[in-house]
């Protein structure tokens, strides 16, 4: 049997057709390379390609075999981590909110839901597609994600109601939602832009501080802009220290890297150092009052007397300290429930979210893909990051900013987002057992 006729019928087994042309490829150079050495060995091209085929095994044994292997698969560990934290979302958004009005309590949890149920909806389409199409299209979908932003800057500027219906304008406001899109598609910018050498490097470089200004424009605080240009950084770094913008721009890259890093990390120090001081205190310079109205321990006496009042039952009502709930329901959700229900309940459910990141940590570092790798990266850079400054911002490390808890705090723009990633986490996972092993 001939390498062509063998191809063929190994072929016909495969039933992924993404992974079909993967796998044939790989075969055909198995049984050129079988083929060469016995041709060094004396036999002639028919008789070298012959035993190389025979050599392979039977060919629908072969095909089964790597049918099983090299199709789509899902990580329900991962999807099963996914329902438990989206359920404790829900819980908690609905225990927090203690109201006797019920039919209002109900709407804020139907809210809830509603964006949850959103999440999970885009969450599936984004895990159910190849994510591979993102890299083919790199530049495409970069260019249309940095235009959606700015075209979400404008509408955001305009007299609400002008230009959307019943003038919600604060769709076009949500930074955390619309920044979102840039980054995965700047992570597939990167991976394209490696096989061009120098160019490719100053390629990745000018779409970094394109994308760096867009996010800081779009409304939202630095917090939002930081963030997403942190992790590009990362990225572009952690692409370089591979080598795959080639060897000789590896070690200059770095050495930029690390002192460009040195600056970041003392330009935030200051600005940390100068923010903490001022939310601590309540003085902002220049005015004599925090740029939040309240430090921080007026929010930790103002979550404490609000949990006490609840575990008694205490109807708030048209209080003061009832609208201190929109706080614990988001921004304070952790210090909220801490004096609400005690330390381990909240330390179970850090555990989960711990859990959480973990099983992407590991879909990440099993990954043999540079776009999917790529991707996972900036995935979990931005979650561990919201999870980090969450914490650290609610036992008063951190200043406050617009960090949050995944699947926990009040849905919204930053619900979706998390469940964004998830999907693209999850459709990484997928397949990884159909794309090319490139690293």
């Amino acid at each position: 049997m001939n390498m062509h006729s063998y191809l063929e019928i190994v072929s016909e087994q495969i039933r992924c057709r993404r992974a079909k042309q993967m796998i044939l490829e790989e075969l055909e150079g198995h049984i050129e390379d079988q083929k060469l050495d016995y041709m060094a060995d004396g036999m002639n091209a028919d008789e070298a390609e012959e035993e190389a085929v025979r050599q392979m095994g039977d060919p629908v044994e072969t095909g089964m075999e790597l049918d099983r292997i090299h199709r789509p698969r899902m990580d329900w560990k991962l999807v099963a981590v996914i329902v438990v934290l989206s359920l404790a979302g829900l819980f908690l958004q609905w225990m927090t909110y203690r109201q006797p009005d019920s039919a209002y309590k109900a709407a804020e949890v139907w809210r809830q839901g509603k964006y949850m149920a959103l999440g999970v909806l885009m969450m599936a389409g984004i895990c159910l597609a190849d994510y591979t199409v993102i890299g083919k299209y790199a530049f495409r979908f970069w260019i249309s994600a940095i235009g959606i932003n700015a075209g979400c800057k404008l509408l955001a500027c305009a007299e609400p109601g002008r230009f959307f219906l019943n003038g919600v304008s604060w769709f076009w406001t949500t930074s955390w939602f619309w920044g979102a899109l840039i980054l995965p598609a700047y992570a597939a910018v990167v991976w394209r832009s490696g096989r061009e050498g120098k160019k490719g490097l100053f390629k990745s470089v000018a779409c970094l501080g394109v994308s760096a200004v867009v996010w800081r424009a779009v409304p939202g605080s630095g917090f939002v802009a930081a963030v997403f240009t942190l992790i590009g950084a990362v990225l572009l770094l952690a692409a370089v220290g591979k080598g795959w913008f080639g060897k000789e721009v590896r070690s200059l890259t770095i050495r930029v890297g690390i002192a460009l890093a040195a600056v970041f990390l003392l330009v935030c120090a200051v600005s940390y150092g100068s923010t903490y001081l001022e939310q601590q205190t309540g003085y902002q310079a220049g005015s004599g009052q925090n740029v939040y109205g309240i430090s921080y321990e007026e929010v930790r006496e103002d979550m404490k007397e609000l949990a006490l009042s609840d575990r008694e039952g205490e109807d708030l009502t048209g209080t003061e300290l009832e609208w201190s709930r929109f706080d614990a329901r988001s921004t304070f959700l952790w210090m909220y429930m801490l004096r609400y229900l005690g330390s381990l309940p909240v330390i179970v459910l850090t555990l989960l979210v711990g859990v959480f990141l973990t099983l992407l940590i590991r879909t990440v570092l099993g990954q043999r893909n540079r776009l999917g790798f790529l991707l996972g990266l900036a995935a979990v850079l931005f979650l561990s990051v919201q999870v980090v400054w969450y914490i650290g911002m609610n036992a008063g490390v951190f200043p406050v900013t617009e960090a949050y808890m995944p699947f926990y705090t009040q849905g919204g723009a930053n619900l979706c987002v998390t469940y964004f990633y998830a999907g693209i986490l999850l459709s990484i996972y997928r397949n990884s057992s159909v794309v090319k092993n490139e690293r």
